[in-house]
This record gives structure tokens, C-alpha cells and sequence, in this order.
């Protein structure tokens, strides 16, 4: 893999396991004899955070709009897409790159940029209850029970029917996001390295 870099997207639902899918198999490939470089680019990094500039919900749910991350028009799709471009250039480039995040199997432009594209399914309710506990331990935004749930049913939910899981089908690899990681992890490192 001397001088090539593997770019590796890693889409899902909310709370299905990308992220800890993401930081589990950077962790096993550099412990690999050929040791290559890895890195992890979150798209969660790469969202507008003006109202102005991304997709809102307006709900009785909700005291104020709310900016909806669970649309594709909450991504700042051209930065995240030169930022992997740029990674990939760069003379310091990994080996492997892994980009995670719910709608990177879902832009076509960075789609386009994938060597290997891998869908974490959970089911609904797994993930509902994971994102829940997740926020209320302080993983995310509003700690708030109520706000989570309406924001869950009302954003979450939808966006995940609407433009999530139909990007599935772009995958090369679906796996559980609760699979036993003792033996998807091999597996995947063994794909990537290939």
C-alpha cells in the first residue's frame, strides 16, 4: 500500500455504530505488520452551523426552529470534499482514510471519491434507544429527554427513511452495527488492505 491511499466510507443510521466502527478498525489496522497510517475524517465536522445556510424544522414540538443535521443540505458537501482530496494529495497522506458519517454514502460527489463503501444497519428501535442515552450522557447538542425524542421522531427518523437508508445501496459491504467486532473487524482490515 507504499504511496496509495484507500479511502473508505463508513455510512448509517444515527447511532448505529459508525463512529466506534470507524475508531475500532483505525485502531486494528495500525496494528497490522505493514503498520500503514490511518486516519479518521468525521463528517459530523463538515456541517453548517448557520440556520441561514442549512435545512430547519419548524415543529410545535420545538419552542425554536431547529437546524436539521439529518438532510443532505446540512452538510458543507464541497469542503468535506476538498478536505478528502486534500488528504489524499498531501505528501504526509495516510494510507488509509475513513470517512464516517450518516449521508457519505448518499452525495454523489463523494461517492465518487470511495475506493470502499461499508453501511452500518441497526434496527430503529436499537438506534433510537442508543442516540437517546448517547445525548443524555452529554454525547450531543440538547440533554433534554423530550427534545431528544421529538427531535428523533421528527428529524431522525425521517431523514434515516428519506436519504439514509436508501444510500445502502451504494455499498460495497453492509454490516451490523452491534456485529461481534472480534471477527467483523479482521474481515474489514482484510478487505481494505487487499
Amino acid at each position: 500500500m507504499a504511496g496509495q491511499c484507500r479511502v473508505v466510507g463508513i455510512a448509517g443510521g444515527s447511532a448505529s455504530g459508525k463512529s466506534t466502527l470507524a475508531a475500532a478498525l483505525a485502531q486494528f489496522l495500525e496494528r497490522q505488520p505493514s503498520a500503514p497510517k490511518v486516519e479518521v475524517l468525521s463528517a459530523d465536522r463538515f456541517y453548517h452551523r448557520d440556520m441561514a445556510r442549512g435545512p430547519v424544522i419548524t415543529s410545535a414540538s420545538f419552542p425554536e426552529d431547529q437546524f436539521n443535521f439529518n438532510h443532505p443540505d446540512a452538510l458543507d458537501v464541497e469542503r468535506l470534499r476538498e478536505s478528502i482530496k486534500s488528504r489524499v494529495a498531501a505528501e504526509d497522506a495516510p494510507n488509509v482514510l475513513l470517512i464516517e458519517g450518516l449521508m457519505v454514502l448518499q452525495i454523489p460527489s463523494i461517492l465518487a471519491l470511495l475506493d470502499i463503501r461499508i453501511f452500518v444497519e441497526l434496527e430503529a428501535d436499537v438506534r433510537a434507544v442508543r442516540r437517546l442515552m448517547r445525548d443524555m450522557q452529554g454525547g450531543r447538542g440538547n440533554a433534554d429527554p423530550q427534545f431528544i425524542a421529538n427531535y428523533y421522531l421528527e428529524c431522525a427518523r425521517v431523514g434515516h427513511e428519506l436519504f439514509v437508508e436508501p444510500s445502502r445501496i451504494h455499498a460495497d459491504l453492509i454490516v451490523r452495527g452491534d456485529a461481534d467486532s472480534s471477527r467483523l473487524i479482521p474481515l474489514l482490515a482484510s478487505t481494505i488492505l487487499r
